[in-house]
């Protein structure tokens, strides 16, 4: 009987390294101008050790997004999953999305940029899960803003999450803190609600 491989197993902290080094040189240069080398070499790897890990650039891609939206889905079902009324998780979902957004920024860069750049069946699943995590947006949004139609509240949580998103593309010089509290205040007025009265600190955005 064949054993199973475990070539794609091997060292998850150098696995992490590869991926932070991908999206990070992504982020910068766009996919096609990043090569394996320089990957494996941000990453301080031989560039043939990515090969242990990843078959090609083209799944480094697709593991970097989908992980990167599985990490906001499991956010997403940690709040939902609290039980809080719906003013206090709506919060919380916000803030989750911030903290992803400040923490994980090249992560998300890389995926407004380069999701034309992902096979199609992968491009789909991708598709999916975004609309599955924008329908928990608006479910949680509907019983606080029933004065909006349904379109209108997709209008509202489209452009919540936009903003959050907007500081991707450029660099604020802001402090992490004072970045995280603007972008609070501007998802919730796209929201149309006031913040949560819970906390929401820098200790909570580093440690999330």
């Amino acid at each position: 009987m064949a054993r199973p491989s475990s070539t794609r197993r091997r060292d998850p902290e150098r696995r992490a390294r590869i991926l932070e080094a991908a999206a990070r040189l992504t982020a910068a240069r766009g996919f096609h101008n990043v090569g394996m080398a320089e990957i494996g070499a941000e990453a301080g790897i031989v560039g043939s050790g990515i090969y242990r890990h990843f078959a090609s650039k083209d799944e480094i891609l697709v593991v970097l997004l989908e992980e990167g939206m599985a990490r906001l889905q499991r956010g997403t079902d940690e709040v939902i999953a609290a039980g809080t009324d719906d003013h206090t998780t709506m919060s919380a979902l916000v803030r989750d999305h911030i903290t992803v957004a400040i923490e994980h920024r090249s992560i998300l860069a890389v995926y407004h940029r380069e999701q034309q750049n992902l096979p199609e069946e992968a491009r789909r699943r991708l598709r999916r899960a975004q609309r599955h995590y924008v329908e928990d947006w608006v479910h949680t949004l509907a019983p606080l803003r029933r004065d909006l139609t349904d379109p209108e509240l997709r209008v509202a949580v489209h452009a919540a999450i936009g903003a959050i998103q907007s500081t991707l593309f450029f660099r604020s010089g802001l402090p992490p803190e004072r970045l995280a509290s603007l972008l609070d205040t501007m998802a919730h007025g796209c929201l149309g609600i006031e913040p949560s009265p819970s906390e929401f600190q820098l200790t909570q955005v580093l440690s999330a």
